[in-house]
């Protein structure tokens, strides 16, 4: 008798031992098997847990070119499951991928670890798990080619402000400014391209950050991008501000849509001239000064035209998308504001794709790593389940930057051939 309730006993805790085994802790999917480039991709990964759950897992999300996976704000939803006769305690949490590439996109098994106990009253323990390789298909929308990057949502509303709004004539110094708004349901902010500022000769123009926002609630989510473009005019005329055509693809009637924002005309009234200065005692040097002012005169038509060749040079250069949003990223970082660090980063990384898809191979394989994992903390204070594995120092991840962008103005064949670098992959 005593044998038999022995073995009772044994097969009793073998029975749990064997449902973990069999019931695997972490599932993950993916709703759509085809999308368009651009467009959100819903990712819900399910924890399961023979007790009830204790603290935040951790996500060990891979990283993937031009591919962005964010987790949903908001808690998981947990409830109680009965698989094959067991009870199970299990969470949903869900992420969102946004992808600018084209074809069948990989996503690698990757680890959850989390804590959950054995049994209801037990204490937590480390558990882990791996999901499943999932993929799914990138459409690249028709006529979308030239475009670059791909904004895909339902409905895009675009609206743009001028400060100030009246069309009165401005004095030769005066800024104006334009703010341009894009909302959006159903995406993130930072699927919203960068708008490349644009002006006629002999104004300056000034991009600040933009402004970013990210809202979910009851799992709708919207974003938000402001950018803001300054305009200043450091002489008196007429001047023509130039429209700025916007380009998405409607997912909802799988059409592109285009939205033009009108420009304006400004008047601008020049500064008054200088009173006129009274003759002197040295009027007999007149003569040497405008023979000086002539002579740079000639000289200054004889060379006009390489001198503003090279000024055009020197102003497309500096306002290229590489350079402004290295500004923006160097900015960032000096003030340690991580969010707009990594919309930045964002920006030369597409913009680099765009000019120079072979940047990467250019690069030292030493610096190649050291700034891969500058990258990881960065995306690690954002988007890790836990706040405290990131240490984010913004001045050591631009100094690294720097080094990275002094490599790329060496010679062609005198780096090595590094690993890709991170690419909007928060995790």
């Amino acid at each position: 008798m005593t044998e038999l309730r022995g073995t009772f006993l044994l097969l009793a805790l073998i029975g749990p031992v064997s449902s973990w085994a069999e019931q695997s802790s972490v599932e993950a999917s993916i709703e759509k098997k085809s999308a368009w480039t651009g467009e959100a991709v819903p990712l819900t990964i399910k924890l399961f847990s023979p007790g009830p759950f204790d603290g935040t897992p951790a996500f060990d999300i891979p990283q993937l070119p031009l591919t962005a996976i964010i987790k949903t704000s908001g808690s998981p939803i947990v409830q109680s499951e009965e698989i094959d006769g067991d009870s199970w305690f299990s969470q949903q949490y869900e992420f969102v991928i946004y992808t600018q590439r084209e074809g069948e996109i990989v996503l690698p098994s990757f680890q959850v670890r989390f804590e959950g106990k054995r049994t209801f009253t037990g204490d937590a323990e480390p558990m882990q798990g791996n999901t499943s390789e999932l993929r799914f298909q990138s459409k690249r929308p028709p006529g979308t080619r030239e475009l670059g990057f791909v904004v895909a949502v339902s409905a895009l509303e675009i609206s743009q402000q001028w400060n100030p709004d009246s069309d009165s004539p401005i004095k030769a110094g005066d800024v104006i400014e334009r703010k341009i708004s894009r909302h959006a349901d159903g995406t993130t902010a930072m699927m919203f391209n960068p708008i490349e500022p644009a002006a006629p000769e002999g104004i300056q123009v000034y991009p600040s950050d933009p402004v970013v926002q990210d809202d979910t609630e009851r799992g709708a989510s919207q974003a938000e991008r402001v950018d803001t473009i300054k305009y200043q005019f450091p002489r008196g005329g007429t001047f023509e501000l130039p429209d700025i055509t916007l380009t998405w693809w409607d997912t909802k009637n799988s059409s592109l849509q285009r939205q033009t924002l009108a420009g304006r005309s400004v008047e601008v009234v020049a500064a008054p001239p200088v009173a006129a200065v009274p003759t002197s005692s040295w009027r007999g040097r007149l003569s040497w000064i405008f023979i000086s002012i002539a002579a740079m005169g000639i000289l200054g038509w004889l060379i006009r035209k390489p001198v503003v060749a090279a000024i055009s040079r020197w102003h497309a250069v500096r306002n290229s998308p590489e350079r402004l949003a290295a500004r923006r990223l160097g900015s960032a970082c000096q003030s340690n504001d991580a969010p707009a660090a990594y919309m930045a980063w964002m920006d030369w990384q597409l913009a680099m794709e765009a000019s120079d898809p072979t940047w990467q191979t250019r690069l030292p394989v030493a610096l190649a790593k050291e700034f891969r994992s500058q990258c990881d903390v960065l995306t690690g204070e954002l988007y890790a389940s836990h706040k405290a594995e990131s240490r984010w120092d913004g001045p050591a991840f631009i100094e690294v930057f720097k080094r990275v962008c002094h490599a790329l103005t060496q010679p062609a064949g005198s780096q090595g051939a590094p690993p890709a670098l991170p690419k909007l992959n928060p995790t």
